[in-house]
């Protein structure tokens, strides 16, 4: 079966604008296929994630939150660019991540709460990629273009462009010229 490179630039754009939305550093995005995976989204998980699973730490909810929403956010993405293109299979190492997340936010066998969990996820991850929906087609447009979009200040710059009017994107454009072109919907950290 061939890949579809737009199906799968949303995908990956729909993980990486997730992670920088919600703070965290993207060092590579790319629709280059590697072993199984058709594309893939290296990021920072802006903690040691092994002691955020197996210690208390005041922080471990929203970093296991915001690893789910990241990991659901590229299936969200593509179902958004196009529906019928989403298969059981697609996201499968994406959907495992997240099971394996609820079962250290919710218990192993607790399995109200983690379908409520997992609910809730879903929600939260539906509403990012709705409103940075923009971010994402942008992001998705310049990796079809270049494939691989690497180094963190790149990324930042190519997901910020998707806040101006197209004749001003890719052109690193400063910090001033940037608040002058934006539009209405900035992409921005919370």
């Amino acid at each position: 079966m061939a890949i579809d490179r737009d199906v799968v630039a949303h995908h990956e754009a729909g993980h990486a604008v997730a992670a920088y939305v919600l703070g965290l550093t993207v060092d590579r995005v790319t629709i280059q296929p590697e072993g199984d995976a058709a594309g893939h989204v290296v990021h920072e998980y802006g903690c040691n994630m092994n002691e955020i699973i197996y210690e208390e730490d005041p922080d471990r909810q929203w970093a296991l939150e915001r690893a789910a929403i990241i990991s659901l956010a590229g299936e969200i993405a593509q179902r958004r660019f196009r529906a019928e293109t989403v298969e059981e299979w697609h996201g499968g190492a994406d959907r495992l991540h997240v099971h394996h997340l609820l079962d250290n936010l919710a218990g192993e066998t607790d399995q109200e709460l983690r379908d409520a969990w997992w609910h809730l996820l879903v929600l939260r991850a539906e509403r990012l990629v709705a409103q940075h929906w923009l971010a994402i087609e942008w992001l998705a447009a310049v990796l079809l273009k270049q494939t691989v979009i690497e180094g963190v200040e790149e990324i930042e710059h190519t997901i910020a462009d998707a806040q101006l009017p197209l004749k001003h994107r890719g052109k690193r454009l400063s910090g001033s010229e940037r608040i002058k072109f934006a539009v209405v919907n900035p992409v921005g950290r919370p």
